[in-house]
């Protein structure tokens, strides 16, 4: 029962933040598209994805400002759903819509929307336990945590990759601010659902409801480890398909430059999100010149692109001379990094590069039907899926960082496929056959089954009281129990090895990363005397080291005449740097 409260109570405040999203985008459209608006599906998921860009940008500004507190965030929220309220009044007295052009729903329709309905609820528990995974405890949340605590977007030296663009996780200081860290996956959760919502209603608006759950189930599937994290490229995927909406809408809607700007700011968010993203820069570049080259239109564009991003890329021109630090090193001049840091941190990449998912492989086959190739739509969608997989091969083959891809992959495997299926006869005959009926119900029986069998499993991570969120911290956090110990006993200057996965519940600041002026390996292969020098020449008064991660350190010897064991939690040891004595 305490689960199912704690679920609902956090599901009403995300769904309350959505709706405030929903009600200043909304009223944004209204202004951007009153003579082109958006087809009917597509209306309320991209109003409340252009609502949160709004409420980045809006949260950004106040973040630079030193503005970032509770009242200001409180009053946003506040003034969202005031417009939300005057838009649903506004809707409520207007002449009804027409009725949809859309025929009604078919057997296949309703078992594939049942199979949506069924993935989306055995993904709802995911976002529900507390952080856990390594990079939002080591920078995403940590960095978000230091701007709600001083109220301003600082740079946070301690912490890995300080000069990031970090758009979208200003939501998750949002939410810091109260003291909720669950909120953080909500809101990439929602980004996840978001996309979902949008795939669905561009595949039944150009191909089918078919083809559009089925694409938005392939969706879930692909980015089902994503639902209980706090990164960002649910978010970054969530913009960009939005960007691209409404480019095409621009394009096709009678070139509203309303349209190419909302098409913009949405990229620039992703930009400001993501350093991935800028490589979609030179194709929306050369898709605008290609239909506009009007130097008003590209001055739109132009602005509308750096309102949400501009702010990330100059302060680091001007603080460090590298507007992409650290990845232009190389070409700028490094700041933090050295070339050692920036081989490093390429070479990890090459280590975890893998292949796009299998179920994402038949989108090769939709350049060579005919028929998908006969909308304009779809061709973008295949151009632009071809640019971001050139880029993503010659860039990183991160397997991650192809996610903002996914979602119009997805939408084109699935409408190749089910093309490819139509034009056999035999099914064609065997779709009104009753064996056929069975059998799509025995697949929904099946998708019943497996997603509440996740849905229970994962229900296990929710932690729902203190003593359970505490226990359960303290059994998958490597360190917590020291970390907790430092919060209430603080220590002084605390330098870390190998624990860089659990700072966010450090109490901060905590030195001591892989990368940048505390790297590791000027430290953990000194002799215990040289280490104890080292540390102690800068202001070092602890030492927190992970001995499986860094075996040896601790064992060498005179390493106890130097260091003072104070504290163990598993491999986890705390460490005082004792007083030299006087020769």
């Amino acid at each position: 029962m305490q689960a199912l409260l704690f679920a609902l109570q956090h599901y009403a405040l995300l769904g309350m933040v959505l709706l405030a999203a929903w009600g200043v985008g909304h009223l944004a459209l209204g202004c951007v598209g009153r003579s082109a608006p958006l087809a009917t599906g597509l209306t309320t998921p991209f109003a409340v994805v252009f609502g949160l860009g709004m409420a980045i940008c809006a949260l950004q500004a106040l973040a630079v400002f030193g503005w970032l507190t509770v009242h200001a965030v409180g009053t946003l929220w506040v003034l969202g759903l005031l417009a939300a309220c005057h838009q649903l009044v506004h809707m409520r007295r207007r002449a009804p819509a027409p009725a949809s052009t859309w025929p009604a729903a078919g057997f296949g329709d309703r078992i594939a929307l049942a199979c949506l309905a069924l993935a989306l609820l055995s993904v709802l528990p995911r976002p529900l336990g507390p952080p856990l995974a390594w990079d939002e405890l080591m920078y995403h949340l940590p960095h978000a945590q230091q701007w709600a605590e001083t109220g301003r977007l600082q740079v946070n030296p301690w912490l890995r990759y300080p000069w990031f663009p970090y758009n979208f996780d200003l939501l998750y200081a949002a939410a810091l601010l109260f003291g909720n860290d669950i909120l953080p996956h909500l809101f990439h959760a929602a980004a996840g659902w978001l996309t979902a919502w949008l795939v669905y209603a561009l595949g039944a608006r150009h191909a089918s409801r078919i083809v559009g759950a089925s694409a938005a189930i392939l969706w879930l599937l692909l980015t089902k480890g994503e639902y209980d994290n706090a990164y960002v490229d649910m978010g970054v995927a969530m913009f960009v398909l939005a960007a691209a909406i409404a480019f095409v809408h621009w394009r096709s809607g009678g070139r509203q430059r309303t349209w190419l700007a909302a098409s913009a700011f949405l990229l620039g968010v992703a930009v400001g999100s993501k350093y991935q993203a800028l490589g979609l820069l030179p194709f929306f570049a050369i898709a605008l010149l290609r239909h506009d080259r009007r130097a008003s239109t590209l001055l739109i564009a132009t602005a509308s692109l750096a309102l949400p991003c501009a702010y990330w890329y100059a302060r680091n021109a001007i603080a460090t001379g590298d507007p992409f630090n650290p990845i232009g090193g190389p070409l700028f001049g490094f700041t933090d990094w050295d070339a050692a840091d920036h081989q490093g941190q390429f070479a990890d990449l090459r280590r975890n590069a893998g292949r796009p998912s299998w179920l994402l492989w038949p989108a090769l086959l939709a350049p060579w039907l005919p028929a998908l190739r006969q909308s304009a739509a779809t061709r973008g969608a295949i151009w632009l899926c071809g640019w971001m997989l050139l880029v993503w091969l010659v860039s990183s083959r991160y397997p991650r960082y192809l996610i903002p891809a996914y979602p119009l992959l997805a939408l084109l495997s699935v409408a190749s496929v089910l093309h490819m299926l139509a034009r056999v006869p035999t099914l064609q005959r065997a779709q009104a056959h009753p064996v056929a009926r069975g059998a799509a119900w025995l697949l929904v029986i099946a998708v019943a089954v497996a997603a509440m069998a996740g849905f229970h499993k994962q229900s296990k991570g929710i932690a729902a009281t203190a003593e359970a969120r505490n226990a359960m911290l303290r059994d998958k956090v490597r360190g917590y129990g020291i970390w907790e110990h430092l919060r209430a006993h603080p220590i002084g200057r605390i330098y870390q090895l190998g624990v860089e996965d659990s700072l966010y519940y450090a109490p901060q600041p905590v030195w001591g990363e892989v990368f940048g002026p505390w790297r590791y390996r000027d430290v953990q292969n000194l002799p215990a005397q040289q280490m104890h020098r080292k540390l102690s020449s800068q202001h070092f008064d602890a030492l927190v080291v992970d001995t499986e991660r860094v075996p040896g350190l601790v064992t060498q010897p005179a390493f106890g005449d130097w260091f003072e064991l104070l504290r163990s939690d598993g491999s986890v040891q705390l460490y005082r740097l004792r007083t030299p004595v006087a020769p």
